[in-house]
């Protein structure tokens, strides 16, 4: 059984030597929670190294890290990933890398989930930390009034300390949730 279309291709764990060398073309959305992906490109073998190339389309709901408020972010990015079984690791205690060594990602057995695996890849394409529009004015250091919806009356000598309206605010957002 060789793997040559992309309903064979994700349906959970795949055996690495099943997926064809000739290659399989992927148009396919993958989603969790809080990330939604779509990936077009192709998926192929040679040996035992998997090759990953096309784009990748993410849309990611975050908090912005000025404002507060939640967002949708989204990139879009070009993949090419080898994937590589383990045992082909450098051993040695110190490695230089080189960016070519950047594009290489490594499985362990001989079978590997790609639905999981492209939900991974998707998280790494995005940052850790986003603002929902070059232009946010954040929250107010004194109040915490989010500056993008209104100004504020606050003047420097305000009481307020700025750590605690910011934490009462992720508070109430994890209690939203």
């Amino acid at each position: 059984m060789i793997i040559r279309t992309q309903e064979e291709l994700f349906r959970g764990a795949v055996r690495i030597k099943y997926i064809s060398e000739d290659g399989i073309k992927v148009s396919k959305m993958f989603k969790s929670e809080n990330i939604k992906a779509i990936f077009n490109g192709e998926v192929r073998r040679n040996g035992d190294i998997v090759e990953i190339k096309g784009k990748m389309f993410v849309e990611k709901s975050m908090e912005c890290t000025r404002c507060l408020d939640e967002f949708i972010f989204d990139t879009e990015d070009s993949i090419q990933i080898f994937l590589k079984p383990s045992s082909m690791l450098p051993r040695e205690e110190e490695i230089e890398l080189k960016m070519e060594d950047l594009d290489d990602d490594f499985y362990e057995g001989e079978e590997f989930d790609f639905y999981d695996y492209m939900l991974r890849l998707a998280e790494s394409c995005v940052p850790p930390f986003a603002v929902c529009s070059e232009n946010c004015r954040g929250i107010c250091r004194f109040c915490g009034e989010n500056l993008n919806k209104r100004t504020c009356d606050c003047t420097k000598t305000s009481q307020t300390k700025t750590m605690d309206v910011i934490i009462d605010k992720i508070l109430k957002n994890i209690r939203k949730s």
